[in-house]
């Protein structure tokens, strides 16, 4: 099914599936300085930490709001939603895993294979839907081009990921600013990251992603549930004792 819906997002965006098209979306792609198009693959340059505007590394107490900073004390393997395979940003950016980026009018797809799952980043000027009414793992996403720069804003998370593996909580009240370019080689991909979340940080916390260009490299399906579900409940998948289903399934 996965696999299915991967497909359907490059359909979407190569032309595969006709939709309506946004009245700005020819336009916007006129303007696009960069094609950011290519199979990516995450760089030991990448600095993946919680760190500051400097990206320097901080400690918990210095961006954390007490809520937050108690629930990572609280945490638990099985309550990590990647346990279940859910997936989330900024999180997905730091794996190990490839991302495809197509870029098409009006928008710019990442295909991570992570998962087998994607995301939309829209570039024809349309604005963020109302978050009662759409929430998402990856959030909303859009963007605009300063230089060779594209500026992506992303809201509307749903409030069931977490920041990374550490049990920090992301609220729907998040927002990330994410930077994208190419280095002078065009073939090194950077995305500089700064989040924001009220609920939960007292400051942003900011990473940047460092990717290599691989032109002999495909994306390869990876269906999580085939390996994650049948162990997420046992006895023996890290201390998990007798927990069940309705203790680490998110609340709707």
């Amino acid at each position: 099914m996965r696999g299915r819906t991967l497909l359907a997002a490059l359909l979407l965006v190569t032309g595969g599936v006709i939709l309506p098209a946004h009245p700005r979306a020819q336009e916007a792609v006129a303007r696009d300085p960069v094609d950011f198009s290519g199979l990516w693959v995450i760089s030991n340059r990448s600095q993946n930490g919680n760190l500051d505007e400097n990206l320097q590394p901080m400690q918990p107490e210095d961006y954390l709001t007490p809520a937050a900073l108690a629930a990572t004390r609280e945490v638990r393997p099985a309550l990590d939603p990647s346990v279940l395979c859910l997936p989330g940003l900024p999180r997905h950016f730091s794996g190990p895993y490839p991302i495809e980026i197509v870029q098409r009018p009006g928008r710019v797809a990442m295909l991570f294979e992570w998962d087998t799952v994607f995301r939309l980043v829209y570039t024809d000027g349309r604005d963020h839907p109302d978050p009662l009414d759409d929430t998402r793992f990856f959030g909303h996403a859009t963007a605009h081009w300063e230089g060779q720069t594209l500026v992506v804003d992303t809201t509307n998370f749903n409030g069931k990921t977490w920041l990374m593996g550490n049990g920090i909580p992301i609220s729907t009240e998040a927002r990330m600013t994410e930077r994208i370019s190419l280095e002078e080689d065009a073939r090194t991909l950077v995305i500089a990251v700064k989040f924001e979340d009220p609920v939960n940080l007292t400051r942003p916390v900011h990473r940047r992603h460092v990717y290599n260009r691989r032109d002999d490299w495909a994306i390869r399906e990876y269906i999580c549930a085939e390996a994650n579900r049948d162990n997420v409940f046992s006895n023996q998948a890290g201390g998990m004792g007798s927990l069940t289903a309705e203790d680490v399934l998110p609340a709707d």
